[in-house]
């Protein structure tokens, strides 16, 4: 007995379906548009790359499970249906008569995918994609470009807008704009080098692109917006690991605060959008390089 059957993963009402990923490390999940789905596609948070027939979230596996059960008990019941009125065939001692022919039930699914609040589009192929919060990579084609930094800022500035508590949601996106920052590095940076460097710190950032790359990524920025960037990344530190104080480390880093010393940090939507801008200058300035001709 050889018997197929396909089993269909229902989407959403806009046409997008949720994967999980298996990375270990990452786990996130995120939804594609069905349509957009190649044969090869990758995760947008950590890159990892799987089929278009992998990564099935839990709830998916479930209802393949209760579909792939009732195909099998159709086919089953059917099949033995047809073995007894095999064996019985031509006997004068036994008739069989075999019941209503099995029918197969509907197998309705009993979830349906998450709401994912940010739905984007690549630029490059097109395939679009909803995800939580800081991304790294189009599920799509796996673009790394400058617009990858702008949907996450746009992101970063649509968790304030949306935010009831702005204090809370400041302190997330001072912290969010370094993570896009340490990512979009991380990635360029393993695309030169098997060394790998620290990038939640600006100066030291600046350092590797120096030596691996001979660029100077913030060498555009006015010192205005310099001191709006080294702010972020110091103050995102303090949030962190300071309780929100500005400590001597903050002002050995920032000397041009130091009579903010032992007072409570203070956290701005247009310092933020200031730092943002000159963030995109300085990631802008590092692709421009990379990407030259005969750069990696």
């Amino acid at each position: 007995m050889k018997n197929t059957f396909n089993v269909s993963v229902p989407g959403d009402n806009k046409g997008f379906i949720g994967r999980a990923c298996d990375a270990p490390n990452c786990k996130q999940y995120f939804k594609i548009r069905i349509s957009d789905h190649k044969d090869t596609l990758f995760c947008p948070y950590c890159g990892s790359s799987f089929s278009k027939t992998s990564l099935l979230t839990g709830d998916q596996s479930t209802h393949i499970r209760r579909v792939a059960t009732e195909e099998a008990r159709v086919i089953v019941t059917s099949e033995l249906h047809k073995a007894f009125k095999n064996a019985f065939r031509g006997s004068q001692n036994i008739t069989y008569k075999p019941g209503t022919p099995p029918r197969k039930r509907a197998v309705i699914p009993t979830y349906k995918e998450r709401d994912v609040d940010t739905e984007l589009e690549c630029s490059e192929c097109g395939t679009r994609f909803q995800v939580y919060g800081i991304f790294g990579y189009c599920p799509g084609c796996k673009s790394e470009n400058i617009q990858i930094y702008d949907a996450n800022w746009a992101i970063i500035k649509l968790g304030i807008e949306n935010a009831t508590d702005k204090k809370r949601q400041l302190r997330h996106a001072y912290g969010d704009l370094v993570s896009t920052f340490e990512v979009f590095c991380s990635k360029k940076a393993k695309n030169i080098t098997s060394e790998t460097g620290d990038f939640q710190v600006l100066f030291e950032a600046r350092k590797f692109f120096k030596k691996h790359a001979n660029v100077d990524m913030l060498a555009p920025l006015s010192q205005t917006a310099l001191l709006s960037l080294r702010r972020v990344f110091q103050k995102r530190h303090v949030c962190i690991h300071a309780g929100g104080i500005i400590t001597a480390r903050y002002i050995k880093m920032i000397p041009e605060d130091a009579q903010l010393l032992e007072t409570v940090v203070e956290l701005t939507e247009s310092e933020l959008s200031t730092a943002a801008t000159a963030m995109r200058i300085a990631l802008g300035e590092l692709v421009q390089h990379l990407e030259q001709p005969g750069k990696p």
